[in-house]
């Protein structure tokens, strides 16, 4: 189905505004043109169909035409079932000058009388909305078109209404998905991205870019959106305007428009969005369950630590070993860079272990030959001072089996002399052991006293400024060989082992 204003209606319309004269459609014409296809275009420049073509002809009540909105005017027919019998597909507007003024094709419909008992007729009701710049001021026509004929105009608003503020309580004042009517300049034209967004609850959606022309600068580009009719619907309607500030109001038909900043347009050059945007790429449910962007008042991410009773954990977590604070806790990151650090502090420690075999992190003290670049850190640390290995790619590790490990004496003067890692020999500090008799006392057969002018006598050695013959005087006495093979304290022992 079609419908058009006519190639003459047309021209009326703009004799009416020239001579300011009022334009008065004064019925319907109803008609069955044989071969019309019903969705072919209007042919706006045919005539009024032939006489015997012509069906029925309505003239239009004053209280049946009505204004829908400055720009739209309609007229109804409202045709009783004592009217009849025709068809049509064929509906046109004439003016009282006889000027063919709109067309409509429809299917072939039919119109019949009631004749009880032998027929049932029917109600016949036909609206023709023309729209056109001015239409209520030209036509004249002052009743709004819902009071001469029932309509759901007033039920529908009330739902279009409660759409609205429904999808306002989900995207806000606005909200844009991604680009989608975004201000770009490209080469020296500016345009609005295509794309859906939502303003104050109405859909807006547009497939294609809007080139759009800024009218100086600096200024600001904003969204006029409205909730508005259009021939027999309801629609968002919208357009970009330019200003510094542009609040809302309502226009001269009552319509409430909602104004949004989309660009600030400093200069020539400079394009500041003002878009408030949302990644949504899809369905909003799944939008709702991605794992992008940040919703501080979003449950998730509001949930408090006492909401799931563990009120005295931290609040916060820290990779740094080097924190400290009673409200962070360390990552495993951080506990192991603190474990690094001070494992790496005891590099060349040595100790000593009641295990067989050294644990996790340590060699034995053994002396061996290893690994400069496989222990780097312990070759750092100690070098060649207890071997150089071969040479070149091994260093020798302490060598304590069967060692005792004195304190670096550093100056204190009990080992004077030592070097770091030097290995002493035993020793016995020097002393005596004292032999007192006195001759004559127990005889000879007690103890047996050589004489000193003997030499070479391995039982005696004479004191130094003692005679041989004098009374009572002490002597120095050799004793026969007693003890193991070195001196010692009593010991355990335990492996030693030097962390690498």
């Amino acid at each position: 189905m079609g419908a058009s204003i006519t190639l003459a209606g047309e021209s009326l319309i703009a004799q009416k505004h020239a001579t300011q004269q009022g334009l008065d459609v004064a019925r319907f014409i109803f008609a069955n043109v044989p071969g019309l296809d019903p969705s072919g275009p209007i042919d706006r420049a045919a005539p009024k169909p032939a006489a015997a073509q012509i069906v029925h002809v309505y003239d239009i009540p004053d209280n049946n035409a009505g204004y829908v909105n400055p720009n739209q005017v309609v007229y109804s027919s409202q045709i009783g079932s004592d009217v009849g019998d025709w068809d049509f597909n064929w509906i046109g507007l004439e003016t009282a000058e006889g000027v063919l003024f709109a067309v409509a094709y429809v299917p072939l419909q039919i119109k019949r009388r009631n004749i009880p008992p032998l027929q049932v007729g029917n109600n016949l009701t036909r609206n023709f909305l023309v729209a056109f710049d001015g239409a209520q001021a030209l036509t004249g026509i002052s009743i709004d078109a819902s009071t001469w004929q029932h309509d759901f105009t007033v039920r529908l608003a009330g739902i279009d209404e409660r759409e609205r503020r429904s999808n306002r309580d989900i995207f806000g004042r606005a909200c844009f998905f991604g680009s989608s009517l975004q201000v770009e300049k490209v080469g020296s034209v500016y345009q609005v991205k295509p794309g859906t967004a939502y303003v104050e609850g109405l859909r807006l959606e547009r497939s294609a870019v809007l080139p759009i022309v800024p009218p100086a600068f600096p200024t600001t580009a904003w969204l006029d959106v409205a909730l508005q009719r259009e021939l027999s619907d309801v629609v968002a309607s919208w357009q970009v305007v330019f200003g510094a500030d542009k609040p809302d109001y309502t226009d001269s038909a009552g319509v409430r428009h909602y104004c949004v900043a989309i660009a600030d347009m400093t200069n020539a050059n400079t394009l500041i969005d003002r878009r408030s945007v949302e990644a949504i790429a899809g369905p909003l449910v799944t939008h709702f369950a991605a794992r992008n962007g940040d919703y501080a008042q979003l449950r998730a991410r509001a949930t408090t630590k006492d909401d799931v009773g563990l009120g005295n954990l931290p609040n916060a977590k820290s990779d740094d070993p080097a924190s400290s604070d009673s409200e962070i806790l360390a990552t495993t990151k951080a506990v192991k860079s603190s474990q690094k650090q001070v494992t790496d502090s005891l590099v060349a420690e040595v100790s000593a272990f009641a295990s067989a075999n050294p644990p996790a992190g340590w060699l034995r003290c053994n002396g061996a030959a290893v690994s400069r670049t496989t222990y780097a850190a312990l070759f750092a640390a100690i070098g060649t001072r207890f071997g150089a290995g071969n040479g070149g790619t091994t260093f020798n590790v302490p060598d304590l089996r069967g060692e005792f490990v004195r304190g670096l004496d550093e100056g204190r003067g009990i080992d004077s002399g030592r070097a770091l890692g030097t290995v002493q020999v035993d020793s016995l500090r020097s002393h005596d052991h004292g032999l007192r008799t006195q001759v004559g006392v127990f005889g000879y057969g007690e103890l047996v006293l050589k004489d000193f002018s003997v030499p070479g006598h391995p039982w005696y050695e004479q004191p130094s400024g003692v005679a041989n013959d004098e009374a009572s005087a002490g002597y120095r006495v050799a004793t026969f060989a007693t003890g193991g093979a070195e001196t010692r304290p009593r010991n355990v022992s335990l492996l030693f082992c030097i962390r690498f």
